[in-house]
């Protein structure tokens, strides 16, 4: 049965990396399907008790700690001109040191955003509303005044978007292979943004697929050359070089699960096209027939979030089928250095909306629900550590007399 599965995850990561640059020169692409066993063998992660600097911060949307030292929280409130961002120091209490960006639709204003760190700032996009942008310095804080945002120009709402080179590297969420329903967008996994304007545009799709396709992460190493692509609906894990050529795939283990699809109807899609000549500027349009795909079941939860440090990728992987005891799913944290390669495992017994690595190897701090209560959306921050031996010791005593 293991050898079948093996199989199924091979055949779904060739799916999946037809979509790969079709400019990819590479002449040789690695594959590695992750063995259930590595999961198996992670070591089982416990809560620090003895560290209750978070034990009051409550009810974020996403809480992430930069160098063990600087806690960054998200908003949940949906006041306007309320910030988004709030920066605080590692003291006990803690001390508010900033807050960042206004909610709301105007200049330098956002109505939702998606935060992660990269190298030593902060970055904030919002994807799905005003298509807005910045990068925050985190070892020197500017003041609010300082900070402006820039359009990305990217049109998908709820995209995944990093910093590169010198503009952006985005989530295209029309690649995507489905070979029982015929789908195969061949297109690029990633756009490189600047100025507003994509320098890999592809040709309009004949399915339209956002809708089952949508929510990744991406992170870049300037210093390893190295761009990963995480994805959150398929258990895939994408490593292109700096020319964003596809180099190395990894296929976790997903027990041949996966959202089931519908394909509507053949519908006149009209694509406008801006452009500025000798005559001035102007737009033209073009049609075809587009297919709109969308879920027929329950949502495939592979990589839940991610992080990245100069030396490591951090992955959450959830590796089941949505449910409404969902806040109480196990998790595995993949450690992987910027080759691809495995290099520690972790388990977790909780769902994780967002990981910070601590300094000390092995130590992360999480964002996970308050309650076990699915209709709770209450979050908190935890440190976590691996358990110790006795600890491992004292819990079968433990059970064995029960």
């Amino acid at each position: 049965m293991k050898s079948v599965l093996k199989i199924i995850a091979v055949l779904i990561l060739f799916a999946a990396a037809s979509c790969a640059d079709a400019n990819k020169t590479s002449p040789d692409i690695q594959t590695t399907v992750i063995d259930q066993t590595v999961l198996d063998s992670a070591t089982v992660l416990v809560i620090d008790s003895a560290d209750q600097r978070f034990a009051h911060i409550v009810n974020f949307n996403q809480m992430l700690v930069y160098q063990d030292s600087l806690l960054i929280v998200s908003h949940s409130q949906k006041t306007y001109g309320e910030p988004i961002i709030s920066l605080y120091d590692r003291g006990n209490p803690l001390r508010r040191l900033a807050n960042y960006i206004p909610r709301g639709s105007d200049t330098d204003e956002m109505v939702a955003c998606g935060i992660h760190i990269a190298g030593d700032e902060l970055f904030v996009s919002d994807s799905y509303y005003t298509g807005r942008y910045c990068s925050i310095p985190l070892k020197k804080l500017p003041s609010a005044d300082e900070l402006h945002l820039s359009p990305s120009g990217v049109e998908e709402r709820g995209v995944a978007i990093t910093p590169f080179r010198d503009g952006l590297l985005v989530e295209n969420p029309q690649c995507y292979s489905n070979e029982e329903a015929g789908i195969h967008n061949d297109v690029p996994r990633l756009l490189h943004f600047r100025n507003g304007r994509c320098l890999n545009p592809h040709e309009p799709v004949s399915f339209q697929v956002a809708d089952v396709n949508t929510g990744a992460d991406i992170h870049y190493s300037e210093t390893h050359g190295r761009a990963c692509f995480v994805s959150h609906r398929q258990p895939l894990v994408e490593f292109y070089d700096d020319s964003l050529h596809l180099i190395h795939s990894l296929i976790m283990p997903s027990e041949g699960l996966a959202q089931k699809i519908s394909v509507g109807k053949p519908q006149t899609t009209m694509h406008q096209i801006r452009h500025r000549g000798e005559t001035g500027r102007g737009i033209s349009a073009t049609f075809d027939q587009t297919q709109r795909v969308v879920g027929a079941s329950n949502q495939f939860h592979a990589f839940l979030c991610s992080a990245a440090d100069d030396e490591h990728i951090y992955l959450v992987y959830c590796g089941k089928l949505f449910g409404y005891d969902y806040h109480t799913y196990s998790t595995h944290i993949l450690v992987l250095d910027w080759n691809g390669n495995v290099v520690a495992t972790y388990r977790f017994n909780r769902w994780i909306q967002a990981i910070s690595p601590s300094q000390t190897p092995g130590t992360f701090y999480l964002t996970v629900y308050a309650d076990d209560d699915c209709s709770s959306v209450r979050m908190k921050l935890v440190k976590v550590t691996p358990r110790l031996e006795a600890e491992s010791d004292s819990l079968i005593i433990d059970t064995i007399r029960q």
